[in-house]
Formats: C-alpha cells, structure tokens, sequence
C-alpha cells in the first residue's frame, strides 16, 4: 500500500497535479527571493513572493527590480531602493550579465553611507541572480552610461556577481 500511494503521489506531480491538495499546479505562478536590509540594516534578508509568471527573463527581471523598488512586505525588514519608478530599462546580453539602466532617481534619493550603498546594490545583484538561471552578473548604468560609484563607496565599472555573505 505505501508503494502505491508513494507512486501516485509521484505520477499526480509529474502530471502536474500537487500531490498534498491533488489539484493542477499553476505554472503561472512563481516565488522569488527579494532581498531587504534585515532589521540590523547591515546584512540582506530574503522575503519570499509569489509573482505571476512573465513570458521572457527580461519582463522577470525588470518586474524583480520593481518589486524591491516597493520596498518589503515584512515590517522588520528595510527598503534598500528609493520608491518610486527609477528602472529606465533592463536587458540579459549574450555572456549572462544583466544591465540595469537606472534614471536620476535612483541616485538622487538614495540615502548614501557605504552601507546603505552595498545593500542597495547587492539587493538587485542577489535578487536578480539568485533568482535567474539566465543571469549570472549584473552591470549598472546610469541613463545607458557607465554610473559613477554610488557617494564614491563602490566602483560598478565592473558587472557584480552574488553577494551570499551578505545574505542572513
């Protein structure tokens, strides 16, 4: 009897069918991990969300990038991205780097302090990252320039991979 019921339960997922509530999964559903400043505001902390699928990796990343700019949904947890339309645009080029093309908002309203630099930076890095099988690095740009580094406290001429150090 455990033989069966073990691979029922194994046919019922297959299928696409849960095998705890034996109804179809939603494919258009997916979770994702967006990274906030955790409640010491010196690491990241992921906060899980459950997102309609977009049809193309470049729609999931940009909807990732707007998702933190709406900052947590856990009230410990820290904005770490001005709110706000700040996303000018986003593309995966061909060697897996993500550019992330921000307006003067972005850099405007951000706090500064080299903490609040890093977290806000390695917020998209992981999130995006972390998230996407797609992407493996992330370059900024600043109006679809090379950016300066934020307050002078990170240089990002370079694409940045993960950050999992900083993640608690």
């Amino acid at each position: 009897m455990g033989f069966c019921a073990v691979t029922a339960a194994c046919l019922s997922t297959a299928a696409g069918v849960s095998a705890q509530t034996a109804r179809p999964v939603d494919t258009r559903e997916m979770t994702i991990s967006l990274y906030f400043a955790d409640p010491t505001r010196f690491a990241l902390q992921a906060e899980q969300r459950q997102i309609r699928r977009p049809e193309t990796p470049t729609d999931l990343g940009k909807l990732i990038v707007r998702e933190l700019t709406s900052g947590p949904q856990k009230q410990a947890l820290g904005r770490t991205l001005p709110a706000g339309d700040v996303l000018r645009t986003l593309f995966i080029g061909g060697d897996r780097t993500a550019y992330v093309d921000f307006n003067h908002t972005m850099w405007q309203k951000h706090p500064g302090g080299i903490q609040a630099d890093m977290l806000a930076i390695y917020s998209i890095v992981n999130s995006l990252v972390l998230n996407m099988a797609e992407i493996e690095a992330v370059q900024f740009l600043n109006l679809g320039r090379e950016p300066l580094p934020t307050a002078g406290h990170l240089d990002l001429r370079y694409p940045l991979k993960a950050n999992i150090l900083l993640i608690r």
